[in-house]
């Protein structure tokens, strides 16, 4: 008959092999028991590894579009703001130009109104968000409208200063433009002045946007256009109609020449008031997408949330079943080796 050899060496290497499996064994069934999930789904999962890797991309996806879905939301919410806010000043400015037509010291009245609009009107269209300009087109790393007040004298103000004066032989700020007839303004006003704010004068001294709106991706298959730009007629009307009564010099004008700019600036405004309806539409269609979008994708990501919890996660129950099993089992693996290491010779002698 043939003993196996045996020492308390090799009974504490058992020992010692057995209390490391466990050790890991424990810890794998720890951190499933806190998270909820499978510690290695390739391990546990084999060839339906792939479906859970598939399926966790899926998430990501949907997930990172919904969070870019949120920028969006917010760039076309305060875009619509600023036209909403552009759409009530003209509307006043509209009440102003009426009130002011022909009433004595009317002009200089109607003047600092139309100039403090002007202001609202190009720092309301260089409004930003998250860094990017609202109302630059594709061209959104650029400030799109220029300060009309800069100084030195800006390219805009500089182009209707001397347009003036081509067509007057004087400057805004003279008296003598009190000679300046009803017809002379009109003229002027329909034409010189008028192509100050088309293209290519309106791209060159006003705007450096883009004509070409932001498109963004809100869903797998969708996108829409998130934002408007400067050079849409809207705003170019609202900038004429402000300019010709705070910069044509109208406090030196007879009342007939006034009138004649107070008209065509209400006729402007009333013009740039439907067309900011018009983009203010556009862009809530475009957020209302953009809502439909999200709720579509957070029914998915639902779904792909309950399919991925199908295959990764754990029974809570058996996970701590599991821990209390291993805990013990390697309580006792720890009691064999202390008892291993009291077996001596010298305890027999």
């Amino acid at each position: 008959m043939d003993t196996a050899f045996t020492s308390t060496k090799s009974l504490n290497d058992g020992n010692r092999l057995t209390i490391l499996k466990l050790q890991k064994r424990l810890v794998t069934a720890q951190q499933e028991l806190a998270s909820g999930r499978l510690a290695d789904t390739g391990l546990t999962l084999g060839g339906r590894t792939s479906e859970t890797v598939s399926l966790r991309q899926q998430y990501a996806r949907f997930t990172t579009l919904k969070e870019t879905n949120s920028f969006v939301t917010t760039r076309l919410d305060v875009s619509q703001t600023v036209l909403s806010t552009l759409s009530e000043t003209a509307q006043k400015f509209i009440a102003t130009m009426i009130a002011t037509r022909d009433t004595e010291g009317g002009a200089s009245v109607a003047q600092g109104e139309a100039k403090a609009d002007l202001v609202a009107l190009i720092d309301g269209l260089n409004n930003t968000v998250g860094g990017e300009y609202l109302f630059a087109g594709i061209n959104n790393t650029v400030k799109p409208l220029t300060d009309y007040y800069a100084t030195p004298a800006s390219a805009g103000r500089t182009a209707v200063a001397n347009a003036f004066t081509a067509a007057f032989g004087t400057t805004q700020s003279d008296p003598a433009n009190v000679a300046i007839t009803g017809t002379g303004m009109q003229t002027f006003l329909d034409t010189t002045f008028s192509a100050l704010f088309d293209d290519p004068s309106w791209s060159t001294d006003w705007s450096s946007a883009s004509s070409v709106n932001v498109t963004s991706r809100i869903s797998a298959f969708e996108t829409v256009e998130s934002s408007a730009n400067t050079g849409e007629q809207a705003f170019r009307k609202l900038a004429k109609a402000y300019t010709m009564v705070a910069d044509l010099g109208a406090e030196n004008l007879s009342r007939e020449a006034f009138a004649k700019v107070a008209d065509t600036a209400s006729r402007l405004a009333g013009e740039a008031i439907q067309d900011l309806s018009g983009i203010e539409a556009r862009l809530g269609t475009s957020a209302a997408r953009v809502t439909s979008a999200n709720s579509r994708m957070s029914a998915q990501i639902n779904i792909i949330n309950t399919q991925i919890e199908n295959l990764e996660q754990v029974d809570p129950f058996e996970a701590s079943t599991r821990v209390t099993t291993l805990m013990t089992q390697l309580e006792t693996a720890y009691s064999l080796t202390a008892r291993v290491q009291r077996l001596t010779i010298l305890n027999y002698l």
